[in-house]
């Protein structure tokens, strides 16, 4: 991953981010809406979320508003897009802790009931999301669960071609330069299949392992860490 380029990207596109979202990526609040209701916790209890590549704060917002006591840390590798976040979130700043560095490498802290990410983990090569995936699970308290909204390949290089295709049907379906945005996916994203991260999902060991939603090149998949049997 070039780090620089991807920073530099999210730096520049903080300021219209949001506007642009539902004309690039098919089903994007659908999405939103599922990530909420997965997370299998009554929305009065006290929980402790890491929200990882937060941009501009839109599963952060989803957590902060759902859930009155939870606290969120919003971890982005972008200045901007975290200045974002806390105007966005300014309601909810006595609940919100923002922190700007590289997840991949960098400590994002543990004890969370709940980590989502949306559309960053595709920027690291397959041993990053996996090294990553499994600090995610050591962050996580027992019955803790992580959700993951990503960009994907297919399951076959004929189906990731078709796929692409229909992607680039829908932006530009929807006004946006298929060709600009897809040059930048080519050299900026490292995606991997969904079937791939599932099957790394469950060796590293979490439980309830699934893709909880698929559209094209796109999916929702996460799991849940085990409860402690010891306790």
């Amino acid at each position: 991953m070039n780090l620089r380029q991807v920073r530099d990207h999210f730096e520049e596109e903080a300021s219209v981010y949001d506007h642009l979202i539902d004309r690039l990526i098919p089903g994007y609040q659908e999405q939103n809406r599922l990530m909420l209701a997965l997370i299998p916790f009554d929305r009065s209890r006290p929980i402790t979320a890491l929200d990882l590549g937060a941009g501009t704060g839109v599963l952060s917002y989803l957590l902060l508003q759902s859930f009155p006591k939870a606290r969120v840390t919003a971890f982005d590798l972008a200045d901007n897009m975290l200045e974002a976040c806390r105007s966005n979130l300014s309601a909810f700043a006595d609940r919100l802790v923002l922190k700007q560095g590289n997840f991949a490498v960098e400590d994002f802290g543990g004890q969370c009931d709940v980590v989502v990410s949306g559309l960053s983990t595709h920027h690291l090569d397959d041993a990053g999301k996996r090294g990553l995936y499994g600090r995610i699970f050591h962050a996580l308290n027992p019955g803790g669960v992580f959700l993951n909204r990503e960009i994907v390949l297919g399951a076959c290089p004929h189906l990731t071609d078709r796929y692409h295709a229909l992607w680039r049907e829908f932006m530009a379906l929807n006004g946006e330069d298929d060709e600009y945005w897809f040059a930048k996916y080519k050299d900026e994203d490292i995606p991997a299949s969904v079937e791939e991260q599932i099957t790394w999902l469950r060796n590293i060991g979490f439980a309830d392992v699934g893709c909880h939603w698929r559209r094209l090149n796109f999916a929702v998949f996460g799991g849940t860490r085990p409860p402690d049997l010891d306790a």
